[in-house]
């Protein structure tokens, strides 16, 4: 229920949810199988639960009666709401035609305040001046034309400036030009005459280089000849030398060969002797393997023989 202050009341009070914890809150189930503290417990639940249920239908039943006067409020404030409605919109709608009138007019003025900065701006851009566009837009008319008359009367004369400079600088170019052209020509006039002269130089240089290697071919030519004529006369005389040379040693060997001839006819009778005695005769009556061996120092000492009578025929 709600009294005539306002303050809404449950028949549940806090007093007795505050008593209720302070009996419940220390109740404790310590054995499961302790029927007495489960009882105990489960009453108290009950209690609890009984007095939830009891606040929830108060609540519900508060709610449907505010609900029920919050429409009644708001159909009676709809009803007014229509009754002022016309007279609000009417009242609206003439205020609104001003206003759109006076945007309407301050829009068309402050595009033509725009423009006419910006035309402003360019006439000063023109003239080679920059300015914010803030700055253009605070100058009033008069501050305006000085300004841009003075830097119109700048401007002129800068352009003068530079058209006379121009000016100054082709005529200067044209002369330099000029210059350089005659100077190309009288270079090339020298280049030409050098040319020539080291043409003609270096004909007589050529000329002079034939002569020289003519004549150091012709000395190259006789030099050789002479050293060919040399060479071939001192091979003349060497070979002539080695040819005597050659017979003075095959008569000073002959003179030897005939000086030794006994003693040479000495050793081969004594090698022809030891040959005869000693190489023919050997035991008869030895084994087969014996045999052998003296067969091989025959045949060694054979080849000796042989080999001294090689040595005596250069004795």
């Amino acid at each position: 229920m709600v009294d005539e202050t306002g303050v809404v009341k449950y028949s549940i009070v806090e007093a007795e949810i505050q008593k209720w914890k302070s009996i419940y809150m220390d109740l404790m189930i310590d054995d499961l199988n302790d029927k007495e503290q489960f009882d105990a417990v489960h009453s108290a639940r009950m209690v609890v639960k009984n007095g939830r249920v009891a606040i929830e239908k108060e609540r519900k039943n508060l709610n449907s009666e505010a609900i029920a006067w919050q429409k009644k409020v708001n159909g009676r404030a709809k009803e007014l709401f229509s009754l002022i409605e016309p007279i609000e919109t009417h009242l609206s709608d003439q205020e609104q035609k001003v206003i759109d009138e006076q945007n309407r007019i301050k829009a068309e003025e402050e595009a033509r305040q725009v423009a006419e900065v910006k035309l402003r701006t360019n006439l000063l851009l023109e003239v080679g001046c920059v300015m914010a566009f803030t700055d253009v837009a605070v100058l009033t008319d008069d501050e305006f034309n000085e300004l841009l008359s003075t830097k119109r009367y700048e401007y002129d004369a800068e352009q003068k400036r530079k058209t006379e400079e121009a000016e100054a600088l082709k005529a200067e170019n044209e002369r330099l030009a000029k210059q350089k052209e005659e100077q190309d020509k009288i270079a090339a006039d020298l280049k030409r005459q050098r040319d020539e002269i080291a043409a003609q130089q270096k004909a007589i240089q050529d000329e002079k280089d034939r002569i020289a290697r003519e004549e150091q071919a012709k000395k190259n030519a006789e030099e050789a000849k002479i050293k060919a004529e040399a060479e071939a006369k001192a091979k003349i005389e060497r070979e002539a030398k080695e040819a005597e040379e050659k017979q003075i040693a095959a008569e000073k060997e002959a003179r030897r060969q005939e000086a030794l001839r006994p003693d040479k006819e000495k050793i081969q009778a004594w090698l022809m002797d030891i040959e005869l005695k000693w190489l023919n005769k050997y035991p008869a009556d030895v084994s087969e393997e014996a045999a052998q061996f003296i067969a091989v120092i025959r045949d060694e000492f054979a080849a000796h023989i042989l080999d001294f009578r090689k040595e005596l025929e250069n004795f």
